[in-house]
């Protein structure tokens, strides 16, 4: 017989809702038998079995396998379990309110809504706009690729019945539409058909890549349980943020919503293309250029909204909040999950819910879907992980191929590689960064009060309160383990990019060395070839100085008033007394000895010509300072170096200077206010090595090697002839006690000597 389209999607939907319970009946008998046998085996009595009728929802009547408690006196460890008999009782009853919205409300909404700065970068030029088209909708309606990318849009929407099942909306329209006009239909109402027979206790609303549209879609159907403006600075946030129950917020979607934001980098897929609002690279090439990796910055949100009563009120103890008591809402009361997912890639979890699970509250759905983030969070990461270990990576024909080997050692012109080791680097540092903030989240939001129930905000409630909440914590604890699977499984990826960091550090000395190398042997060419310009200058050089002197004669005599027939002779000789003294003096100047000549001749003309002009100077009695130091009294000084002579007066001044301020107040005194007297004329080196004073006290004292150096060297004391009689008169003129202490000194200091060096040095 002929079926009518209704009549045929009911018993679809109908054989659906069977298949579901009959697959849950068989998973439960799987469980009572393996319990069984683990029973039969320890020799323990095994559990009973009982088959009752499950009231459902389609009518259809399917059996129910229900584990019975054992008794206490069988000596077992198994504790009773009080659960009724009912199984639906676990879980949540109470439904949620039908909700209905419309185009007409949608495009009024997109109208005169006040958007923040986040929702109208998010919604980029539908913000503000009416939305009325020639199409009559607001969406594309046909099937296939959308000029607003809406085609590459997924979701997964389910609803949750009181049995904790999702079952999965289903199109109801057999004719072919757009994907925005889909997902569209199935956020639109909520327990609002007439011929729904399966009212949902939660909705799990999870929207991947979502086009302006339907993020605007989304925000008009989700404004009276979440805060949307919220949810959407934190999607263009650049940071990772867990905003659990506030209940002391005034705003009191925030009392009832826990939300958990994820921001971290992914690769872009093929034919994804990052929305505005996301950090990803400017040029639209970057996929297909050599050594590049094209990264976006990504984020989802993950958020629970709570309904129904509240079941406790706490007290607030934080002076810096101004409200004082906050509510608390039950756990088990009828809830919605809503995951918006901004990933340009193809990556996301579309198997994290499914029929053959049993969700027994909005919490346990949440962190469902929070493990499911991880997961993806994962795979991303790790994705990254590789292409840039790829990046960095030796090629296969390194340990075959010179060129290679060249081309990583040494960089080129356009520093490909410390531009490539820079950019991994800092990319896995930022990554790591990323990694941390997730991680820290979890941790502060989900401590080991949330989990055992003790917590007083976050789901309150532990197993001793009754059989539906040590149910819950059970499961609770289970689901932890796993969440914290994935959780190392972060920290994993986080070590693996320490230690390719460290390798890439390692990677970029190694560019350093080997061009540092190349860059000192390059300049250690540059040298030599500066060293053979130079050569080349001064031979050029040459020849010019060797023409300069034959230009000037001709110069000379090829004036227009020289005689034209003058004979060659004086030309000849003019050029033989010009040239010849030119080119010796440029041939000795060139050599080392012919240097130092010409330097020691032209100290020595300087010397005597100063000395000549300062005695002629003296005579007409003009004494300028500088005449001075040439000139003492009226004679002329002695020719000699200029430079030794006046490094022995400083000498001189500076011993008098330091003997003055030691005590010696009969030392005679220059003109200019030095001390002339030295320390040396007490005592007289004679070429006997003989040191002898004036009052007659002779020592026979070996000369030492210190001395000679001293002598050398024109320090310390001066080496005196029988002839050199000046220092002499100096201390016959000095009174007998400056006499007496200057001995006793010099005595005193030789003493020590001796008994340092066992009279074998002397200074």
């Amino acid at each position: 017989m002929a079926l009518d389209a209704a009549t045929a999607q009911e018993m679809l939907k109908q054989l659906t809702d069977d298949r579901t319970k009959y697959f849950d009946t068989l998973s439960r008998a799987h469980d009572v038998l393996a319990q069984a046998l683990t029973a039969a085996s320890s020799g323990k009595p095994p559990p009973r079995l009982t088959t009752e009728a499950v009231r459902g929802n389609t009518g259809a009547v399917s059996a129910t396998l229900e584990v019975e408690s054992v008794p206490k006196d069988y000596g077992n460890s198994i504790e009773e379990d009080s659960d009724t008999d009912d199984d639906e009782s676990l879980f949540v009853q109470q439904t949620l309110p039908k909700e209905s919205y419309d185009e007409e409300g949608l495009r009024k909404h997109i109208k005169e809504y006040d958007w923040t700065e986040a929702g109208r970068d998010i919604l980029d030029d539908i913000a503000g706009k009416d939305q009325v088209v020639q199409r009559g909708t607001i969406f594309p309606t046909k099937a296939g690729e959308a000029e607003d990318r809406s085609h590459l849009s997924h979701y997964s929407i389910y609803n949750v019945g009181n049995d904790g099942a999702p079952l999965r909306i289903l199109n109801t329209s057999e004719a072919p539409m757009s994907r925005a006009v889909e997902i569209w239909d199935r956020i639109r109402s909520t327990n609002a058909g007439s011929d729904e027979q399966r009212l949902a206790v939660g909705r799990i609303t999870v929207v991947r890549e979502p086009s302006p549209l339907l993020f605007a879609a989304l925000h008009y159907t989700m404004r009276d349980r979440f805060d949307m403006d919220e949810a959407f600075q934190l999607l263009v946030d650049d940071k990772t943020r867990v905003l659990p129950h506030r209940p002391f917020d005034l705003n009191p979607l925030h009392q009832r919503t826990f939300v958990f934001s994820l921001d971290y980098f992914t690769i872009v897929g093929d034919e994804c293309i990052p929305m505005k609002w996301q950090r990803a690279d400017e040029r639209a090439d970057v996929g297909v250029m050599e050594g590049h990796v094209p990264i976006s910055r990504c984020s989802s949100i993950v958020a629970l909204w709570l309904g129904g009563e509240l079941v406790s009120k706490i007290k607030n103890r934080n002076r810096k909040i101004s409200r004082k008591i906050g509510y608390v809402y039950d756990p088990f009361s009828p809830w919605h999950v809503l995951s918006m997912q901004a990933y340009p890639d193809w990556k996301s979890s579309v198997h994290s819910h499914d029929s053959t699970k049993h969700y027994v509250n909005g919490p346990e759905a949440f962190l469902v879907t929070l493990r499911a983030e991880f997961k993806d969070a994962q795979k991303r990461l790790m994705e990254v992980y590789n292409r840039i270990s790829d990046l960095v990576r030796s090629p296969p024909e390194f340990m075959f191929k010179q060129s290679i080997r060249d081309r990583l050692l040494f960089e080129d012109d356009d520093f490909t590689y410390i531009r490539r080791y820079f950019w991994a680097q800092q990319s896995l540092g930022i990554m790591n960064e990323d990694i941390n903030e997730m991680i820290s989240a979890y941790r502060r939001a989900f401590t080991d009060n949330v989990w055992n129930g003790s917590d007083k905000i976050i789901w309150p409630g532990d197993g001793f309160q009754s059989s539906r909440y040590a149910h819950w914590r059970r499961r609770m604890a289970e689901l932890r383990k796993d969440i914290e699977l994935e959780i190392h499984g972060l920290e994993e990826i986080d070590r693996l990019n320490d230690e390719k960091i460290k390798e890439i550090k390692g990677l970029r000395d190694n560019l350093f060395s080997g061009t540092s190398v190349l860059e000192s042997r390059r300049s250690v060419q540059q040298q030599a070839i500066t060293v053979q310009q130079g050569r080349n200058i001064k031979l050029l050089t040459l020849v010019t100085i060797f023409f300069l002197p034959l230009t000037f004669v001709t110069s000379v005599f090829g004036m227009t008033n020289m005689n034209p027939t003058a004979s060659f002779r004086s030309f000849g000789i003019v050029l033989m007394v010009i040239c010849v003294p030119t080119y010796i003096l440029i041939a000795s100047l060139n050599t080392e000895g012919g240097l130092q000549f010409w330097s020691q001749a032209t100290k020595w003309l300087h010397y005597h010509t100063s000395s000549s002009l300062a005695w002629t100077l003296d005579i007409f009695g003009y004494k300028p300072s500088w005449t001075s130091r040439y000139i003492v009294g009226s004679k002329v000084q002695p020719a000699a170096d200029p430079a030794p002579l006046r490094s022995r007066q400083t000498r001189s001044q500076s011993a008098s200077d330091g003997m003055a301020a030691r005590g010696a107040d009969y030392a005679p005194r220059s003109p200019g206010g030095h001390n002339t007297y030295m320390m040396s004329p007490a005592v007289t080196l004679e070429r006997t090595n003989v040191v002898k004073f004036d009052k007659g006290h002779s020592f026979d004292t070996p000369r030492s090697p210190v001395a000679e150096k001293l002598d050398s060297q024109q320090s310390g004391l001066h080496r005196r002839t029988s002839q050199e009689t000046r220092s002499e008169r100096e201390i016959q003129d000095m009174p007998q006690g400056a006499k007496e202490g200057l001995f006793a000194r010099l005595l005193s200091y030789k003493w020590k000597t001796d008994a340092k060096d066992n009279g074998k040095d002397f200074c």
